[in-house]
């Protein structure tokens, strides 16, 4: 009965394997990026290769096979090591990648060409493929406080990569374990089979949802996310300031608005590369010029917006200035002999019942006021700033 289960199984893992390396290989022809995926493809199609070569040639005390299917076996461990690894931009150390292997590798053959010994292959196989493993747990420990697909990914991994250690133990209770005919028949055998086949498809299915969220988010940061300046674009503004809007009781919050001076002449006499090199630079100025909370986005063109939560009016004059002074003492690398650039503010704070439109609007308006006064300088609403004051 065990003896046609453990076959059975046997049959059934290698076919999964191969369909999953099949279907890594098409996610990765796609996305050409994510090498992870070809180093996922190419670990499952040698644990199909190793578990075919094993049905098919069964095990025995000596011979060669016992040889080239650990290596396999090896391969694959390695293979998933880089494949969990890269996607996170991570690197495994030469130990687990390289030494490793290289010298378990060398007790299997030893084992099996020297010295037959089959418990002693089993347990080198096991217990060092859980050693190339684990020491990915570390670098793969911020997967924890992730999104659910990753935090499900790390741990279907830690599951995956400890039940080699106890699954050793099981060697143990068939006493006829040292006979090689006698390893099919046994519990550790079915085992064997089940565990793999379930685990390394909840691991397949678990790292092809996490990279199927990753193409998600990197096509919603290209959406929401201005190429040059990389601020937010205007729509992701609004998506984010409908979480800010209306402020919590007894908070304020305003808007600056942002727009470079003379930016026509800088593109009419220096080109549009120099231009989009310029807005490039501005929008690193703001970005680190605002707190992590703010909202910084590129409204087009050469106009800038911040949204500023828990803000008040006078808190976010301050800012203004400030971005003003940082922008008229940079020099602009993009512009030989002009070297710096200013651009004039528009400040405003949220009444009581307006939405993100109106405030826009006023803040607009605003600095228009700023251009009209001599540009490079803030502008506000002078009926805000005098309540601010009050």
């Amino acid at each position: 009965m065990l003896h046609d289960a453990g076959r059975f199984l046997a049959l059934v893992n290698p076919a999964i394997a191969l369909l999953l390396a099949l279907c890594f290989l098409f996610a990765w022809h796609h996305e050409r990026a994510r090498s992870h995926l070809l180093q996922a493809s190419a670990c499952y199609l040698l644990y199909a290769a190793a578990i075919g070569m094993q049905v098919l040639l069964p095990p025995r005390d000596a011979g060669g096979p016992a040889t080239i299917i650990g290596a396999l076996y090896l391969g694959s461990a390695v293979l998933l090591l880089h494949a969990m690894l890269a996607r996170i931009g991570a690197r495994p150390d030469r130990c687990a990648a390289v030494a490793l292997p290289l010298a378990l590798f060398g007790m299997l053959a030893w084992f099996d060409l020297v010295q037959p010994s089959l418990l002693a292959r089993v347990y080198i196989l096991n217990v060092g493929v859980a050693l190339i493993l684990l020491p990915a747990l570390a670098p793969l420990a911020p997967l924890r406080t992730g999104r659910t697909v990753d935090r499900v990914l790390f741990w279907v991994f830690v599951v995956f990569a400890l039940q080699f250690l106890p699954r050793t133990l099981l060697t143990a209770a068939p006493p006829g374990l040292q006979d090689p005919a006698v390893l099919p028949r046994t519990a550790y055998w079915l085992w064997l089979q089940a565990t793999l086949t379930l685990l390394l498809l909840t691991l397949a299915l678990a790292l092809l949802a996490a990279t199927a969220q990753d193409v998600i988010d990197d096509l919603r940061h290209e959406r929401d996310t201005d190429p040059l300046t990389q601020l937010h674009t205007r729509r992701s503004l609004e998506a984010l300031a409908a979480h800010q809007i209306p402020p919590r009781p007894g908070e304020k919050l305003s808007v600056l608005l942002c727009d470079l001076d003379y930016f026509k002449f800088i593109n009419d006499n220096y080109g549009h590369s120099a231009g989009d090199a310029v807005l490039t630079q501005v929008g690193r100025i703001i970005a680190a010029g605002i707190r992590r909370r703010d909202i910084a986005a590129r409204l087009g063109g050469e106009e800038f917006v911040v949204l500023l939560p828990d803000t008040p009016h006078d808190a976010a004059l301050q800012l203004a200035e400030r971005l003003r002074q940082t922008l008229e003492q940079t020099s602009m690398e993009a512009l030989p002999g002009m070297r710096n650039v200013t651009a004039s503010f528009g400040v405003a704070t949220l009444r009581p019942g307006e939405h993100l439109e109106a405030l826009l609007m006023r803040a607009d308006n605003v600095l228009y006021a700023a251009k009209n006064n001599g540009r490079n300088c803030v502008e506000f609403e002078r009926e805000a700033g005098l309540a601010a004051l009050a």
